[in-house]
């Protein structure tokens, strides 16, 4: 008996993430951020704007628990709004101030590409901008599977054994539209979408629930960012600058 309530235990644990919190943090990696000039090539303002959100709220905890029923292989969670979820596989919370955040990763992204003299996060009004681009959040979805193995409670034993504990998966589906400040044409637009899944143990990928969504963004832009230069070099700069 006492064994068995040292597993349930071990489930509850890794079920509430042992209080962990997670923060979107950007970039994963900032050696991997796209350079394309070595100093800025417009003399151009950029203002990016928080970005508006359009994802479905539909956040469903309650499959987790289904592992304990005898010969169900897992359990799964199924969130629209991770940022809002407090029940992951191994972390308790995901700290996302999406619209702000997100605008604030491709401001870091632009900046090191070195395609414009200034690029700021701005929340609007001001006259500074030559260009503004704004953006949609369609989905930031997650999946989280608990794997039990079929042996309900008593599953959570084989993960000392180094089997995985559960998968993470992670989509991230933007869009982005670069708009002059004073006319609003718009000049660029570009659509992310990608996914991520990772297998986690007791000894890998511990704690990376969420960590799929910034290596996703940093991917994502670095390619947009090409794109973005591409439609660039087609433009006059005297159509670029806002008129004064």
């Amino acid at each position: 008996m006492r064994k068995y309530c040292f597993l349930l235990l071990v489930a509850s644990v890794i079920l509430s993430g042992c209080g962990t919190y997670a923060k979107f943090t950007y970039p994963s990696d900032y050696n991997k951020l796209i350079q394309l000039y070595e100093k800025p090539k417009y003399p151009i303002n950029v203002g990016v704007l928080p970005l508006d959100d359009k994802r479905l709220n539909e956040n469903n905890f309650g499959g987790y628990f289904l592992y304990l029923i005898p010969l169900m292989p897992f359990g799964s969670a199924q969130y629209t709004r991770p940022d809002s979820a407090t029940m992951f596989n191994t972390i308790s919370k995901f700290d996302f101030n999406v619209s702000e955040d997100l605008a604030k990763a491709i401001v870091t992204s632009l900046r090191k590409a070195n395609l414009f003299e200034n690029v700021y996060f701005s929340y609007g009004g001001d006259l500074q901008s030559d260009l503004l681009i704004k953006g949609s959040i369609l989905s930031t979805d997650y999946e989280g599977k608990i794997y039990s193995y079929g042996l309900s409670f008593v599953g959570p034993l084989l993960w000392y054994f180094g089997l995985p504990c559960g998968s993470s998966y992670n989509e991230l589906k933007l869009e982005i539209v670069l708009n002059k400040a004073d006319t609003q044409d718009v000049l660029w637009d570009y659509a992310i979408n990608n996914q991520k899944r990772v297998v986690q143990g007791m000894y890998y990928s511990w704690g990376h629930d969420v960590k799929g969504y910034s290596e996703i963004l940093q991917d994502s832009m670095n390619e947009a960012i090409k794109s973005l230069n591409e439609k660039l070099l087609t433009i006059p700069i005297d159509k670029l600058k806002r008129k004064r």
